[in-house]
């Protein structure tokens, strides 16, 4: 938690314009971006899902795409199928299903 912290508060500070990250940006784009961009998408990420499960929060989001970013395969690979790969991978662990 303390290292988002930092990296949340350094991102806060870097002057320059932002890219806006979208679920089609790369892994890559994704692991180069502020943590401020990170969490804005991570945001919505987690508005979306939360109804799903409630662990499906913004901080979840950037945590397990982090994890997923860092794959050394997954580079080319899109925000969305890591965040694809959040959500089945959760509802794996919790044991529910798709169709519940």
């Amino acid at each position: 938690m303390r290292r988002f912290s930092a990296l949340f508060l350094a991102a806060a500070f870097v002057p320059g314009a932002a890219h806006a990250l979208s679920m089609t940006d790369t892994l890559e784009a994704w692991r180069q971006s502020p943590a401020m961009d990170r969490l804005q998408l991570a945001t919505r990420f987690g508005k979306s899902f939360v109804s799903v499960n409630e662990s499906f929060t913004a901080g979840y989001f950037v945590r397990c795409i982090d994890d997923v970013a860092g794959y050394s395969n997954a580079q080319k690979a899109k925000i969305e199928d890591a965040v694809r790969e959040c959500v089945a991978s959760q509802l794996r662990m919790t044991g529910k299903g798709a169709d519940e």
